[in-house]
């Protein structure tokens, strides 16, 4: 019985807490990045930056910090790009791609050491009581117990970091690749890429929809 409601949990989670995709994850505005030394990766890590040129073109890039990669670098830049042609009011815009740069950048730290601690488990224990007429009734008991987690040394090591920047200039005047933004972000919604669908927002859903429903140059 116990198995059968914890596989009925995991499935309740697995259609209420879906994984975050890729997508949903890095598809943000750039806050921060990680300052020296570090490793690993983290989700507030990577994500889009844009400066304004002229009022005809903005330069648009997007960074990734170990995962999820250049591919999703490269191609997401082109979906931000499509977003800020929306919002100026253009379906049709043209594109400059200055292309995707990716390289490695070690970080190194000393040796530590992580103390010991308490630490702290529990679980059941069934025992069986005689209780008048209705014989032999099992009952559980939860008993907590305490164990030492015995510190922990780890030696000096090295990080290797693998870092991506796509850049491009996206244009509302004749000039590089012609490009629409529904067909851009229509492509993101669809997940042809394997990506994940972005979460975009109010406002570029409301543009594409109005250019979905009466196409545009």
């Amino acid at each position: 019985m116990q198995r059968l409601l914890y596989f009925i949990a995991l499935l309740g989670s697995a259609v209420f807490f879906p994984s975050c995709s890729p997508a949903r994850q890095y598809y943000q505005p750039l806050t921060q990045r990680p300052s020296q030394p570090w490793e690993g990766n983290s989700s507030s890590w990577g994500g889009y930056t844009e400066n304004t040129i002229d009022k005809n073109r903005v330069r648009v890039a997007f960074e990734t910090f170990n995962r999820p990669g250049s591919e999703f670098a490269s191609y997401f830049v082109n979906v931000r790009a499509a977003e800020i042609a929306l919002a100026r009011g253009k379906n049709t815009f043209w594109l400059d791609d200055e292309g995707t740069k990716q390289w490695t950048e070690e970080s190194h730290f000393p040796a530590y050491t992580i103390p010991g601690y308490w630490e702290f488990r529990e679980h059941e224990i069934s025992r069986c009581s005689r209780d008048c007429e209705k014989g032999c009734r099992e009952h559980t008991e939860i008993v907590r117990e305490s164990f030492w987690v015995p510190e922990r040394y780890v030696p000096p090591h090295t990080s290797v970091n693998l870092l991506s920047k796509a850049e491009i200039i996206m244009s509302t005047k004749p000039t590089g690749t012609r490009l629409r933004a529904t067909d851009i972000i229509g492509d993101a919604l669809s997940n042809s890429h394997g990506f994940g669908k972005p979460k975009f927002s109010s406002d570029t859903m409301n543009a594409y929809e109005a250019r979905m429903t009466k196409p545009t140059l």
